[in-house]
């Protein structure tokens, strides 16, 4: 059954805020926080302003995002998209809202970008090699992987948390909505979209471009092998959420990228 078929959930009672981060000339990232029957939820709609009002696609990106890593055995958060009725400034706007259950309670945890400041050994030690010292390399290779997996444009210094309760590690690949053709809000657009080139991404660890950070993995690592049959699973119940050639060139992009990063996994 389609996602966009469902009875849409109202969440009109839910007031949201614009996700730090967000860019006021392009919209901004609207999200929430909800506990529904005891289970924390954070909540996270497409890009939004207020003359457009929701548009966009990347709260499905997060969806197809997440899908994926758990199909290769990334340490993501466990998430859902839902059909749901939002009011934002009084208007009320049917629309897609991702749903991942919280993995964060209060004083467990900080933003990389904060803790690399913070636990440097001098202003000449890279966040990368912190991550070494720390004994996360592991942790941040893979995250390389996903990233160009999903060319993922944000992982800045606040989009990588450390965890402080019990051992400090690093937090699931959160926030994983401008990837794909987030960049595409057109079809027409969507066709002048190159699945191989390699952009300019807002990386606070490693470099500003996707491709060089795969060159930086000096290991085998161990994640699940991506099959052509995956496809199935990673868009299930989303026709209709997307068209035919958003989904279409989304698998486009992750089956030649699959290329590129199969050859780094330990079999």
């Amino acid at each position: 059954m389609s996602i966009a078929s469902e009875k849409p959930w109202d969440l009109r009672d839910i007031t949201w805020s614009a996700a730090a981060g967000s860019v006021a000339s392009d919209g901004v990232h609207m999200k929430a926080e909800r506990s529904i029957n005891g289970v924390d939820y954070y909540m996270k709609l497409s890009r939004y302003d207020s003359y457009r009002g929701i548009y966009g696609h990347e709260s499905v990106n997060e969806l197809i995002a997440g899908r994926l890593g758990k199909l290769l055995s990334f340490n993501v958060p466990e998430g859902k998209l839902k059909k749901c009725i939002v009011r934002i400034d009084g208007i009320e706007y049917d629309t897609y809202v991702y749903m991942a259950q919280s993995f964060k309670t209060v004083g467990s945890r900080v933003a990389f970008e904060t803790f690399y400041i913070d636990n440097r050994l001098s202003r000449t030690e890279s966040p990368l090699d912190l991550c070494k010292r720390f004994g996360w390399a592991d942790c941040i290779y893979k995250m390389f992987v996903f990233d160009y997996l999903i060319i993922n444009r944000d992982r800045h210094g606040a989009n990588v948390e450390v965890m402080k309760n019990g051992d400090k590690r690093l937090s699931p690949y959160f926030d994983n909505g401008l990837s794909f053709v987030c960049s595409c809000t057109t079809e027409a657009e969507l066709a002048m979209f190159s699945i191989t080139e390699d952009r300019p991404v807002n990386n606070f660890i490693g470099e500003n471009r996707l491709k060089p950070n795969l060159d930086i993995i000096d290991v085998s690592l161990k994640f699940n092998e991506l099959l052509q049959s995956d496809n199935e699973i990673i868009f299930e119940g989303l026709q209709g959420v997307l068209s035919e050639p958003y989904l279409t060139t989304i698998w486009d992009i992750i089956w030649r990228r699959w290329d590129d990063v199969k050859e780094l996994r330990a079999v």
